[in-house]
């Protein structure tokens, strides 16, 4: 029972990501794949939550066999229309940051947010001597 519990929440929860299909659209589009991209991406840093609106992270699907590849995951401002791409993985370890690109006329009526940050959270370094007052 706590299996199927287990597995009926993560249904729900994951439900809104996959009902969007802009980012196999966006997949489509530039050639994303755990290689890389077939149509370069201008290179940007994170997207932020605040100046785009509630943002929607989407996995993109990948070869799991490719133990190396580069993952990919979509991150949608459905109401700025505009795009971002998070590389992550590969063979060296790389967490880098591509676009905006325009999503124009995809349908986004099932983009729903998921999550009011961007992207996971990252260690921020403290400057020596610092420390709670």
């Amino acid at each position: 029972m706590k299996a199927f519990t287990l597995a009926f929440s993560a249904a729900v929860l994951c439900a809104n990501a996959f009902a969007c299909p802009v980012a196999d659209k966006l997949a489509d589009r530039y050639g994303i794949s755990f290689s890389g991209f077939d149509t370069p991406i201008p290179s940007t840093q994170e997207p932020d939550a605040s100046a785009s609106g509630p943002l929607v992270r989407m996995p993109l699907r990948d070869a799991r066999m490719v133990s190396d590849g580069f993952r990919h995951t979509v991150v949608l401002s459905p109401a700025a229309k505009k795009a971002w791409i998070l590389r992550t993985g590969g063979f060296a370890g790389v967490y880098e940051w591509y676009g905006p690109v325009d999503v124009g006329d995809m349908p986004l009526a099932d983009c729903r947010p998921a999550a009011a940050s961007a992207g996971p959270p990252r260690a921020q370094k403290e400057a020596p001597g610092a420390g709670p007052a």
